[in-house]
């Protein structure tokens, strides 16, 4: 049987892919997650991402060949006890669904691709849990292949958190083609850097912190780098103003002499250097020490939270309910009436009936958020602020999807047919529709559900000739919503019938 204390990570960033397993420990003053095993795979997802912003076949095949190794080791894990998450470079990609779609085959897994402000978030939490609880406020950096990370928090709260679209990968690619590197390429490539840094400096530099920290590949390479050249663990400008005149005067990163550096590092070592100088220059950093916290750390500790009912989806939703004062009462009604609905028709495996359940749930709670803007078309303000909003805890794939599901929570269903294909997502359409209808009144009244029923792509729709007579109004709009639907042609049919 598998171990239900065993997580697993999987993190698919821009320059490499990596598996953490780790094991829940129980201890006086709380759990804990220890890391038990290990994988990194040197995939240069970036190196692959073309003009035309369509991922090449080589960049797809390492890709593949990297998350097929992962799936073996991890093909005993229970699907709720294991994340993957995609960052920048599948968040750009024009091809990212195709990618995905092969990706996930490849891992047996499904892969979240997680906005900048969710991944910032993630990293944080990893490195919150690798630095001392002091109360101190520190800035945590993570360079990855496309996008940098800052973070300015203190102990397990983040104050701070932002994504910039410059990586090491992106400015290796761009700047130091086959690994040349002079005096005016690396100029160009900071001022780039510093100029997409520029916008978030300023309240950065207001908000201010005690200590800073670099988490990932780069910071630890460039670490080592100034230990082997400077006999030091501790990252100033100066010492990054010498590694890059080392770089300069060697003109090539294959030629560079620095005792420690990986091969794997080299290719994206002149854009990481740039990127951490542009950081310490335009957030004002003196000083930088390595932490070995980041993103696949956080992301098991957000499982864990998630397994011990600590999920930082629920807390969002708790909060966006709070701050544009949705009627809560109303949505939680709305939300046990959809679920109800949902599980006499969803059909699949029992973690993704219980994952789809608990996403309309949260759906059914927020699907009046709109309301705050406008009563007319609320519906599609609420799919607005859903898809668009920072929504911590939540993948970039669940926002779209409850933003499907607010916008056809009422009005014509055709507007949906571009944004969702799979029946059971339909199906939590349909569920949401119902129980909309079935609390119009918002009397909050405890009644018997609908029979729902699907057979051979047919879904029927059956109330009581009692309650059809004491409900006159949700009788007629039921009658209409089955017509609808039929009308619409996702199902062979959909009919309404009183017993």
């Amino acid at each position: 049987m598998p171990d239900r204390r065993l997580l697993a990570a999987v993190d698919l960033g821009s320059n490499s892919f990596r598996l953490l397993v780790g094991r829940i420990e129980s201890h006086e003053l709380g759990d804990q997650v220890m890391p038990i095993d290990s994988l990194k795979e040197s995939v240069r997802l970036a190196a692959g991402l073309g003009k035309d912003g369509l991922l090449d076949e080589a960049s797809q095949q390492r890709a593949f060949t990297a998350l097929h190794r992962f799936g073996e080791r991890l093909r005993s894990f229970r699907p709720d006890a294991v994340r993957a998450v995609a960052t920048n470079t599948l968040r750009v990609a024009h091809n990212a669904r195709e990618v995905l779609s092969q990706a996930e085959k490849a891992l047996g897994f499904p892969i979240q691709v997680i906005a900048g402000q969710e991944e910032a978030r993630l990293i944080y939490v990893g490195a919150a849990h690798a630095l001392p609880v002091d109360g101190v406020n520190r800035l945590v950096v993570d360079i990855g292949g496309g996008s940098t990370e800052c973070i300015v928090g203190r102990d397990y709260h983040a104050a701070l958190l932002e994504s910039a679209n410059v990586g090491c990968v992106s400015l290796s690619q761009h700047f130091f083609k086959e690994g040349q590197v002079n005096a005016e390429n690396f100029a160009h490539a900071l001022y780039t850097a510093r100029a997409i840094l520029a916008p978030i400096a300023l309240k950065y530099r207001q908000h201010g912190w005690g200590y800073a920290v670099g988490t990932s590949g780069t910071a630890k390479a460039l670490t080592q780098a100034v230990q082997s050249s400077f006999a030091t663990d501790i990252l100033t400008r100066e010492h990054l103003t010498r590694l890059t005149e080392l770089l300069v005067k060697a003109g090539q990163v294959d030629r560079v002499r620095i005792e420690g550096l990986k091969p794997e590092r080299r290719p994206v070592l002149a854009g990481g250097l740039a990127a951490l100088c542009a950081v310490f220059d335009e957030l004002g950093v003196d000083s930088m020490r390595y932490c070995n916290g980041a993103l696949r750390q956080g992301v098991l500790y957000d499982l864990m939270g998630r397994s011990a009912g600590a999920d930082m989806r629920e807390i969002t939703v708790v909060q966006l309910v709070a701050r544009y004062n949705v009627d809560e009462k109303h949505g939680a009604v709305l939300a046990e009436t959809a679920r109800g609905l949902f599980a006499q028709l969803a059909r699949a495996p029992e973690a993704e009936i219980a994952r789809r359940s608990q996403l309309l749930s949260w759906s059914a709670r927020l699907a009046e958020i709109g309301m705050t803007i406008s009563h007319e078309d609320f519906h599609k303000h609420s799919a607005y602020i859903l898809q668009n909003s920072d929504m911590p805890g939540f993948a970039r794939d669940e926002q779209s999807q409850m933003a499907s599901l607010a916008l056809g929570q009422t009005g014509g269903l055709r507007k949906l047919r571009n944004v969702i294909s799979e029946p059971i997502d339909w199906l939590m359409v349909l569920c949401l529709r119902l129980a909309s209808i079935l609390h119009r009144r918002r009397d909050h009244e405890e009644g018997q559900l609908p029979t729902l029923t699907l057979k051979r792509e047919r879904v029927r729709i059956t109330v009581t000739r009692d309650w059809a007579d004491a409900h006159a109004l949700s009788d007629e709009s039921l009658g209409a919503e089955a017509e609808a639907w039929s009308e619409l042609g996702v199902f062979d049919e959909v009919t309404y019938s009183k017993s």
